[in-house]
């Protein structure tokens, strides 16, 4: 598929048509993968990943963003999922404006956190994040590598936290 579908329709039309746009939605920014040549993508709501030949490959609400890490030595975004999914990466070496609204759009989502460390020096984050789609407020915790977030002990004071954050949000 040629680069641009029609004449005179740029980058930005070919990804909104991979990336339907909800109401109030807009795209933001875009950077291409130098290694793969797919587009990630940065909409009002989610993060995407577009392929080369301009499909739409995944799609996910930035409440669901645990970390986006730039390493500019590299030029490697590492993204890290709050579900313990397998964490993304791509090499991305233009724009900074891709890079600063990916980062507003999970700053944006986050509306109050707290952390602690388990016995076993282990971090422990809760959050309360919003949808930006809906306005709905989310509930997370979050291990750090290795946590037993079934540990009694661990759910007793994540749930602790999580209880003074919803007082502060008034929940």
């Amino acid at each position: 598929m040629p680069l641009f579908r029609r004449r005179g329709e740029g980058r930005a039309g070919v990804l909104r048509q991979a990336v339907p746009l909800g109401h109030g939605e807009q795209l933001l920014a875009w950077a291409e993968d130098a290694q793969s040549g797919n587009h990630v993508v940065v909409t009002t709501h989610d993060l995407a990943l577009v392929d080369v030949d301009w499909h739409l490959v995944w799609r996910r609400p930035f409440h669901e963003v645990d970390t986006a890490t730039w390493h500019p030595d590299s030029d490697l975004l590492t993204v890290t999922w709050v579900d313990g999914s397998r964490p993304v990466q791509w090499t991305i070496r233009e724009s900074a404006l891709f890079k600063q609204a990916l980062r507003e759009r999970v700053q944006a989502s986050v509306v109050l956190a707290d952390e602690f460390h388990t016995d076993t020096r282990r971090r422990v984050r809760v959050v309360i994040r919003q949808d930006l789609a809906t306005g709905r407020l989310l509930e997370q915790i979050i291990g750090g590598r290795g946590t037993d977030l079934g540990d009694p002990e661990v759910r007793a004071e994540a749930e602790k936290r999580l209880r003074v954050l919803r007082s502060e949000v008034g929940r």
